[in-house]
């Protein structure tokens, strides 16, 4: 009878401790950025930038470095290829989860022309290729926009500015919300922990009776 008890216990104990413990969110490892020029450098000196992150969208943060964020900014995906460097914590907000929307995948048209050739040699008049856009540079009053194309990274000379703003969930509007079950209002009860709490008591109050009235029948047989 003490085996069943102690079974029956161990058993209600697991179905229970789930319910009861809180639910923790994974640390952030992105961050937004916050600045219109919120540049993206190859190392942690303000001399070797190489393009701004658009601005609200995303970096990976992969390390913590003081004043720094070691990052990633892309994925090998398409024509973009991932590529990683530091950016100024000061210009990036962190983020608690991972967002909907990380980076800003555009591409942009580079077109080749050939300067004419010989007059008696046929040529091409222009080749044009999709390149990965990547962010703006700006090298004193010319723009100049960061892409990948065929291996190889470069820069193309005008800034590319038509992309929309990345919204994350903060920018939208909040609705409120019915707690699903299993769920507690802020500031509420955890009904289910409750309503699992109330079955153990009534099934350890089952099981005491069953154990005592048990007991008594043997008793009452000797």
């Amino acid at each position: 009878m003490k085996r069943i008890l102690l079974a029956l216990a161990v058993a209600l104990y697991i179905a229970v401790l789930p319910a009861s413990l809180p639910a923790h969110a994974e640390a952030s490892s992105y961050a937004r950025a916050s600045a219109k020029d919120a540049y993206f450098f190859t190392q942690k000196d303000e001399s070797t930038s190489v393009f701004i992150v658009p601005y609200t969208y995303c970096i990976e943060v992969l390390r913590d470095e003081g004043d720094w964020y070691y990052a990633s900014y892309a994925r090998d995906t398409g024509v973009y290829k991932a590529v990683t460097g530091y950016c100024r914590k000061s210009d990036f907000t962190p983020l608690e989860s991972m967002p909907e929307v990380t980076y800003l995948y555009k591409t942009v048209t580079v077109t080749f022309r050939s300067d004419g050739g010989g007059g008696s040699l046929p040529v091409l008049d222009e080749i044009s290729l999709e390149a990965a856009f990547y962010g703006n540079f700006y090298s004193g009053a010319t723009a100049y926009s960061y892409v990948y194309a065929h291996g190889s990274f470069g820069y193309i000379k005008g800034a590319t500015e038509d992309f929309p703003l990345n919204a994350t969930d903060a920018d939208k509007p909040q609705e409120q919300e019915t707690p699903t079950d299993g769920e507690a209002p802020a500031g509420g009860i955890n009904f289910a922990l409750v309503t699992a709490l109330a079955i153990c008591a009534l099934a350890a109050a089952a099981l005491v009776m069953l154990y005592v009235t048990t007991k008594k029948k043997n008793r009452s047989d000797g």
